[in-house]
């Protein structure tokens, strides 16, 4: 996993001054390759491991990907001194929190904390998806029923067995048959 870590590429957003070097220069140190973007991209990056962010108000608004889903794991880059407010970070969606000036261990602790976050993340998003299409196909199937029902008078579970003899003889599934009746049907009204 360090190994992987060292070989990354990463994005670093920073302006182009003397704590931007030093943190490119300690993120080379733990072996990773660094590009360096400022004014920080309106386009998510493309081609990267990570992205390295010194977040604040101004680069959220500049950057909107960093408040939707970013492509890669976002490790917010805060001065230590002044640090960020709390609704700053909440609304970047970083993953992990660097603050500055940077050690080499905080580096690949954070890189690796946020590629965790990252692909945790990215697993719920999955889930709910799937759930949102599943509960989207049981309510077609109720609507598809409720039609059924009504135009040929069927009790609920016959209206069930029908769709299914009709998904089983159109070699479809019974969200597809009953998403065709249900567009069907509000075609015709």
């Amino acid at each position: 996993m360090q190994a992987e870590l060292r070989q990354s590429t990463v994005l670093l957003v920073h302006p182009r001054d003397s704590e931007g070097d030093a943190v490119a220069r300690e993120v080379r140190r733990v072996g990773c390759r660094v590009e360096m973007a400022w004014p920080a991209p309106t386009l998510p990056p493309i081609g990267f491991d990570f992205a390295l962010v010194a977040i604040d108000a101004e680069v959220l608004a500049a950057a909107p990907w960093l408040s939707g889903a970013p492509p890669v794991p976002v490790v917010a880059v805060v001065d230590g001194d002044k640090g960020v407010p709390v609704d700053v970070l909440r609304l970047s969606n970083a993953q992990a929190v660097l603050v500055k000036p940077c050690q080499p261990a905080a580096i690949l602790s954070n890189l690796a904390l946020a590629r965790n976050v990252f692909s945790y993340e990215r697993r719920l998003l999955n889930k709910v998806a799937k759930l949102e299409e599943t509960l989207h196909a049981s309510r077609q199937i109720e609507q598809a029923k409720l039609i059924l029902m009504t135009q040929k008078k069927l009790r609920a579970n016959e209206a069930y067995d029908y769709l299914r003899r009709q998904a089983m003889t159109k070699q479809m599934s019974v969200a597809a048959i009953s998403a065709a009746l249900v567009d069907a049907y509000g075609l015709m009204e």
